[in-house]
């Protein structure tokens, strides 16, 4: 069974433990990403964002010999626990934006299952609160310690140049974070 794994962040430069057969391909599907989630050390991370334009998201083929193997990994790699990645076929997590794109995607490709990070925004320490301003983002990035402030940036930088989000552009402009090639 060919099982995907689907990428936007630190997973395409980064996979960890993660099992990947080969590279990572550019023409996955169109999900809504921005970065919306505030990470433990301060990043500012690209998730499924409600209502964010929807940009190409990468992908990549698993070594795994059953779709829940593979999401078991992905959870193991990100940290958190099954609730939070999602699974087609399967229910779509309880933070589903773009999974009737993943499964559209994934159908039209003839795999046997795809997993993905279904985690929630995060912002203000609050579960589900994304950002709700451009100057929102920047204020919490400008308060960061030099330290938090340089993974908040080699994060936005190494996310893949494709994924393009309002945020990213804004980060470029005012704080001349650009994408590296």
């Amino acid at each position: 069974m060919k099982i995907l794994c689907l990428g936007w962040g630190s997973l395409v430069w980064n996979p960890g433990v993660l099992r990947c057969v080969g590279g990572w391909h550019t023409d996955g599907p169109e999900l809504p990403l921005e970065f919306a989630r505030t990470s433990q050390d301060g990043r500012l991370t690209l998730v499924l964002t409600a209502g964010a334009r929807p940009v190409p998201c990468l992908w990549t083929e698993l070594e795994y010999t059953t779709p829940h193997h593979a999401q078991e990994a992905l959870a193991g790699r990100e940290g958190c626990t099954l609730p939070g990645m999602g699974l087609w076929p399967g229910d779509p997590p309880a933070h589903n934006p773009g999974a009737d794109a993943i499964a559209v995607w994934a159908a039209a490709r003839g795999v046997g299952a795809v997993v993905w990070t279904a985690l929630r925004p995060k912002f203000g320490g609050v579960d589900g609160n994304a950002p709700e301003t451009a100057d929102a983002a920047l204020t919490y990035l400008k308060q960061l310690d030099t330290n938090r402030v340089g993974k908040a940036r080699e994060y936005v930088e190494r996310a893949p140049l494709q994924v393009q989000t309002a945020l990213r552009a804004v980060f470029e402009r005012e704080l001349g974070w650009h994408a590296l090639p």
